[in-house]
């Protein structure tokens, strides 16, 4: 039975109910990925999922203690005035995070993305990890490991911006914990396990697909000089009658009616994509 506690008291961020609070909901916040993970088509491999899913557990450890400082920081006595409830400052961290700071993070690793392209720089393709040996894969998950956390310090220092010029954001906060004064120990546990976990799940399932590569398959040749040399045909939308294939090599070829070669850039490569159908049932 949780104890009361006068207002007076506050809430306590570190104490050994509060740190046992905080791995429950991390034990449950990550786990959602595995489960996001079952549902993907086509599935990652778990070699991928698994660098994919550390860039989040190392950002969520490095988040979660800038929120921690923040909230003592915020909850700290100025100048003589009564000491903030640091509870109301994490639930505020808590909650921007997940809502508006979704989009920083998002505009910064488009942001990331767009320049590494343009410089044409190695490694910094999210969810691309590259090919053994094991250190060259570490040394492409550290670079977007980087990118991910200085996604985060960014939100996060926008975020304390928020908090200073927006003085009414803790009454609101008080507001919203007002049916839990008296009892700091609900208190944690709504503000550091059952409102973190519902946002967090929709946090992590939202990064996830951000920092995920997404699949393509396309035909692709080295460069548009062996292109040049070996492509026997050009772009463009062929039927049956143009023959460009045997049918007496191509199984099923007669269930083909017609396909088309479509160019694609991306960065300095070339992608060729082959589309093909057939009669409509």
């Amino acid at each position: 039975m949780m104890a009361n506690q006068d207002d007076g008291a506050g809430c306590k961020l570190l104490d050994s109910f509060a740190i046992f609070v905080q791995l429950v909901l991390a034990t449950l916040a990550f786990s959602t990925l595995y489960i996001k993970r079952q549902r993907e088509s086509p599935q990652r491999p778990l070699f991928i999922w698994s660098f994919d899913v550390s860039k989040q557990l190392l950002g969520g450890g490095v988040i979660h203690t800038l929120n921690l400082v923040a909230s003592h920081f915020f909850g700290k006595s100025l100048d003589g005035e009564p000491e903030s409830n640091p509870c109301v400052w994490y639930f505020l961290n808590i909650l921007i995070d997940t809502t508006f700071g979704v989009l920083i993070i998002w505009a910064v690793l488009s942001s990331v993305k767009h320049l590494t392209r343009f410089y044409k720089l190695d490694g910094f393709q999210s969810g691309v990890y590259g090919d053994p040996p094991l250190r060259n894969q570490i040394k492409m998950w550290a670079k977007q490991l980087g990118v991910y956390i200085l996604a985060l310090v960014t939100m996060k220092v926008v975020v304390l911006f928020l908090f200073g010029i927006c003085p009414w954001l803790e009454g609101f906060g008080e507001w919203v914990l007002s049916w839990t004064a008296g009892n700091y120990r609900l208190q944690v546990l709504f503000v550091m396990l059952v409102f973190p976990l519902v946002m967090n799940i929709v946090q992590f399932w939202i990064v996830d697909t951000i920092v995920k590569h997404k699949d393509i398959l396309p035909i692709r040749l080295d460069g548009d000089e062996e292109l040049a040399q070996d492509m026997l045909i050009s772009d463009g939308e062929y039927t049956q009658d143009d023959a460009f294939f045997d049918e007496d090599d191509v199984e099923d070829a007669t269930s083909i009616t017609s396909f088309k070669i479509q160019r694609t850039s991306i960065s300095d490569e070339s992608l060729y994509e082959l589309r093909t159908s057939g009669p409509k049932k």
